[in-house]
C-alpha cells in the first residue's frame, strides 16, 4: 500500500519571532488556513487513508501533535528522542511502516511547505508513488523555476525515462544552493527544476540503500527495533539516536544513489523559507499583505503581522514587520535570510525569547 511520512522535525528559525523553541515553523498558521502541518496532512486526503499517513517529530513538539487535531491515529505519530536530520527520521518511520506493511511504497514530504493547487499536487504525488512502486527507484518531484533563486537546491534532468508514465526523467545531478550566476544559467537552460524536498521509494529499496550508504544509522535502528513493543524499546531507541550521525537523506543517500528519477511538477509550490517567500506566496508583486490589526499609510510591497494590539506603519517600502508575543521584528524584505542570524543572537543573549 501507499504511505506518506510527514517530516516535522525542523525549527524554522527564519520565522522568528513567531517561530520559537517551544513552537516551530510547522506549527504556525502562516497562510491563514491553519497550522502548516495540519494543512500538509489535510491535502493528502483522499489520496491516502488516514491510517497510512505518518508524522515524525521531536519529543519537544509533542504538545502540538494531538492525534485528534491532526486527524491521525495516535500510533502514527512518531517521536524522535532528539533531532538528527531527515535520514534517521525517515529510517524510524520506515521501520514502523515496514512492520505493518512490508511491501509499502512511501513518500516523504516536509511538514512546512505550501501548495496552491492541491488537486494537482495529489495527482503528481500519486504518479510518483506508482513510478517508485513499479521501478524500485527513488523518485523526486521537481518544481519548474520561475526565477534564479539561490536558496533552493536544483535538479538537472537527463534523458526521458522509458516507462509507462509520461514526463518522467533520469536525474543527471543535484546541485545545492548555487550562486546567482549558476542559478541564472540553470534557469536559462530549461533543464533544471527546484528540489521540492519530496521523495518517494519502496520500503525495501530504502532499507537496502540505508544499509549500504548509512550503515551506522541502519544498524542502530535495527538494534533498537529488536525490542519493539517491549518495555525497554524507548530506552533502546534513545541509545540508538545517541549513536547516529546527524545527516540528511540528500547527503546520506541521494547523492550516492544512481538511477534516481524526477517528475517535473507544477502545483504552486513554495517552501516558505523566509518572511519574503511567505509574502510572495500570499500576495501579488508590490502588494501589501497584513494579518491582525494593522494600519498602513503610503506603504508598498510590505508584509505586516500582529498577533495582538495594533501595528501602524507609514511611508515604508519593501519591509517586513512582525509583532509576536513579547518580541518585534522589523527588516527589509531583501534581508529576510538574516532573520536566522537574529534568532541565533536572541538565543545567545535572550534565551527566554528564543
Amino acid at each position: 500500500m501507499d504511505h506518506v511520512v510527514v517530516m516535522a522535525g525542523g525549527s524554522g528559525t527564519r520565522f522568528w519571532p513567531e517561530s520559537r523553541a517551544r513552537r516551530s515553523k510547522q506549527f504556525l498558521d502562516l497562510t491563514g488556513r491553519g497550522p502548516m502541518i495540519r494543512e500538509t496532512i489535510r491535502r493528502l486526503f483522499p489520496l491516502l487513508r488516514r491510517e497510512n499517513v505518518w508524522v515524525v517529530a521531536g519529543e519537544k513538539d509533542a504538545p502540538h501533535l494531538s492525534p485528534r487535531a491532526l486527524g491521525l491515529p495516535g500510533r502514527n505519530i512518531l517521536l524522535e528522542p532528539e533531532g538528527k536530520n531527515t535520514a534517521p527520521a525517515v529510517a524510524l518511520a520506515v521501520a514502523h511502516i515496514g512492520r505493518r506493511d512490508p511491501d509499502a511504497v512511501i513518500a516523504a514530504a516536509p511538514a512546512d511547505h505550501a501548495v496552491a493547487d492541491e488537486r494537482a499536487f495529489r495527482a503528481v504525488l500519486g504518479k510518483g508513488l506508482r513510478v517508485a512502486g513499479r521501478t524500485g527507484r527513488f523518485v523526486t518531484l521537481g518544481i519548474p523555476p520561475d526565477h534564479p533563486a539561490t536558496g533552493y537546491g536544483y535538479i538537472e534532468r537527463g534523458n526521458r525515462f522509458a516507462g509507462k508514465e509520461k514526463n518522467v526523467y533520469d536525474v543527471r545531478r543535484f546541485t545545492e544552493k548555487p550562486d546567482l550566476a549558476a542559478a541564472r544559467r540553470f534557469v536559462k537552460s530549461g533543464r533544471f527544476s527546484w528540489n521540492s524536498g519530496v521523495f518517494l521509494f519502496r520500503a525495501d529499496t530504502f532499507r537496502d540503500r540505508l544499509s549500504r550508504f548509512l550503515p551506522v544509522v541502519h544498524e542502530a535502528i535495527e538494534s533498537a527495533f529488536r525490542s519493539h513493543g517491549k518495555r525497554e524499546f524507548p530506552g533502546r531507541l534513545r541509545a540508538a539516536y545517541r549513536s547516529m550521525p546527524s545527516i540528511s537523506i540528500d547527503y546520506g543517500i541521494l547523492e550516492k544513489e544512481r538511477g534516481i528519477l524526477v517528475i517535473p511538477a507544477e502545483f504552486g509550490w513554495s517552501d516558505l523559507g523566509t518572511w519574503r517567500s511567505l509574502h510572495e506566496f500570499l500576495g501579488k508583486p508590490g502588494e501589501n499583505v497584513t494579518f491582525g490589526n494593522v494600519i498602513l499609510l503610503d506603504c508598498g510591497n510590505t508584509l505586516v503581522r500582529a498577533d495582538r494590539g495594533l501595528v501602524a506603519v507609514a511611508g515604508m517600502e519593501g519591509v517586513v514587520v512582525i509583532r509576536s508575543g513579547d518580541a518585534v521584528l522589523v527588516c527589509p524584505r531583501i534581508r529576510s535570510e538574516d532573520v536566522k542570524r537574529i534568532a541565533e543572537e536572541v538565543r545567545r543573549r535572550f534565551p527566554h525569547l528564543s
